[in-house]
């Protein structure tokens, strides 16, 4: 797995030098389902975050600055919301579902 995420970091550092609006999503969109959740699964565990691995996603939409917004579903019940910015170090933001909804930003698992 850890390859996996080399080869993503890799890759998103590749895309980086194109055109390319949002790098890190068009990489993560262009996966298998699989291979979102592993990915996705390693970038949480890098962050420290709690999830044990990612078992569902779903690409909720992007914002009208191509922030990429997807929802993970975890192995340890928790709902997670990744952002990933349109710049060229595949920054991302995390927050927890339920945070999100306490600050009325939103509900996770709906389409934009």
């Amino acid at each position: 797995q850890k390859s996996l995420l080399n080869a993503s970091i890799f890759c998103v550092t590749m895309l980086s030098s194109t055109a390319v609006s949002n790098p890190a999503h068009d990489l993560i969109k262009n996966m298998t389902e699989s291979g979102r959740r592993d990915a996705l699964t390693q970038l949480l565990r890098a962050s420290s975050e709690s999830c044990g691995t990612v078992v569902r996603t779903f690409y909720q939409g992007s914002t009208k600055s191509d922030k990429a917004i997807w929802n993970v579903a975890c192995s340890n019940g928790r709902e997670i919301m990744v952002m990933f910015q349109p710049d060229a170090d595949g920054s991302s933001s995390i927050l927890d579902c339920k945070t999100l909804k306490a600050v009325n930003g939103g509900h996770c698992w709906v389409k934009h």
